[in-house]
């Protein structure tokens, strides 16, 4: 992994980190199953993807912040919908499900009403303010302030995800090592 910014890795990357004292490391369980084509491009990515947000926020990209962070969201998102649905349904790497139905199906499996009603408001406001920029319905100042409004929604969907479905690495022999496992890493 070429960057650290988001501290989440697959099992190579947490090796090295596993045995430091000052950090807990979970498994965020059944990611594998979330639609990931290849593990360790999507980790790096996603990586890239926090600083690249912030880059585009400082340089008033609204437009490709908002992108940026509709797809942060989605990532966490498919991770608690994988791990809490009762059927144990997978996302394929192929599925086409909309943000929205995915905003939805975790809803329903009990994802903190305050943060889905954050993340619609965020993507509602979003949808009609891209869809509209070019045709003259919105414009740079609505893309700044749903951008500004919505700059820390992304945190706090991982920080939530992190503690719904994380699990925490107790015995360093019970590290799975499936390809596309994803672990995160935060201080103690």
């Amino acid at each position: 992994m070429t960057s650290n910014v988001e501290n989440v890795g697959a099992y190579d990357d947490m090796q090295k980190q596993i045995i430091n004292e000052n950090l807990e490391i979970l498994l965020l369980p059944k990611s594998q199953n979330i639609g990931i084509i290849n593990a360790q491009k999507a980790i790096e990515n996603l990586s890239k993807i926090v600083d690249r947000a912030k880059i585009a926020l400082k340089n008033e990209f609204y437009i490709e912040f908002i992108s940026l962070k509709i797809q942060y969201i989605e990532f966490y998102l498919k991770i608690f919908w994988v791990t809490k649905n009762p059927t144990n349904s997978v996302i394929d790497q192929n599925d086409k499900k909309f943000f929205g139905t995915i905003i939805k199906d975790c809803e329903d499996l009990g994802f903190d009403s305050n943060i889905i009603a954050n993340i619609k408001d965020f993507n509602e406001t979003r949808s009609r303010a891209i869809h509209k920029y070019i045709m003259g319905g919105t414009d740079e100042q609505e893309l700044k302030t749903i951008s500004l409004k919505h700059s820390k929604l992304g945190n706090t969907v991982y920080e939530y995800v992190i503690n719904e479905c994380g699990e925490k690495i107790e015995d360093l022999s019970n590290i799975p090592q499936d390809v596309g496992t994803i672990f995160a890493a935060r201080p103690c």
